[in-house]
């Protein structure tokens, strides 16, 4: 019986970056291995999985629903996954709308709306804003865009409909810099910016992506955050375990921690 299982991402929710989000999980196998831990590796589109014990620990990227049924049955029987199912599903644009916005946190006016709407809101015709599929994060080129006016984001709205898309979300356009962050529970957070931000800014970043990770239920987590003018920080978007390619050994060995940690409570 394995000591953990480390379920890879499927292809078609990883365009353009197969490679990288196959590498953080990988390079955590190697270090958990290096540790003298039974590692397996699995492919989620594997129509058999395991049976497993409680004494497995699973880490997971998976996000497609026959991956989230699979390890929604292991949940069931105690065995700990990380990220959790909820956490995943947390991340669908329409659930993480709500999440935030019922914790108060600093967010840009974000609504959602069936792909069949006619009525949209007025703030589109003045600032611009995007359009995002309101389930799942990016798939294919698309499925994210800036529009300028109603007109512009009907038409977006209708292609999404056209691929059996039902709901997207629509969200103000924040002006300011746009800052990637990387976290791990409370082990290890990183932020992608050119230089070093000042003190203040990436003190409130932090307790935001942490906030909002916290909220949802993720222990992996990335997403990004718009620094404007006066340094105020909003949350633009929050993704359960991101590739890490920006700190991945840092990130593979905070990950590789947490998972011991977990692993502790349950041997």
């Amino acid at each position: 019986m394995p000591d953990f299982v480390c379920v890879l991402r499927e292809p078609e929710y990883s365009p353009g970056k197969v490679e990288d989000d196959a590498a953080i999980l990988l390079a955590v196998a190697a270090l958990l291995r290096r540790e003298r831990y039974a590692v397996d590796v699995l492919d989620p589109r594997n129509r058999r999985w395991p049976r497993l014990q409680p004494r497995t620990v699973v880490l997971t990227m998976a996000q497609g629903e026959h991956a989230l049924e699979r390890l929604l049955e292991w949940e069931s029987r105690g065995i700990r996954v990380m990220n959790s199912v909820e956490a995943v599903r947390n991340c669908h644009r329409q659930r993480t709308v709500q999440l935030m916005e019922a914790a108060g946190l600093a967010w840009p006016t974000t609504v959602v709306v069936s792909t069949a709407a006619r009525k949209l809101p007025s703030w589109l015709d003045c600032e611009g804003g995007w359009v995002k599929r309101g389930d799942v994060h990016a798939m294919q080129e698309g499925d994210v865009r800036f529009v300028r006016g109603s007109e512009d984001a009907l038409r977006v709205l209708r292609n999404l409909r056209a691929r059996g898309i039902r709901t997207a979300v629509l969200q103000q356009h924040a002006a300011g810099r746009v800052v990637k962050f990387y976290g791990v529970a409370e082990r290890f957070f990183f932020v992608a910016h050119p230089g070093p931000l000042p003190v203040g800014e990436q003190r409130a970043l932090a307790a935001l992506a942490r906030r909002a990770a916290r909220v949802s239920g993720l222990e992996m987590f990335g997403g990004d955050c718009v620094i404007g003018a006066s340094g105020s920080c909003q949350l633009i978007d929050l993704n359960d375990w991101p590739s890490y390619a920006a700190c991945r050994q840092r990130a593979a060995e905070a990950i590789a921690a947490h998972a011991r940690a977990e692993k502790a409570k349950v041997a």
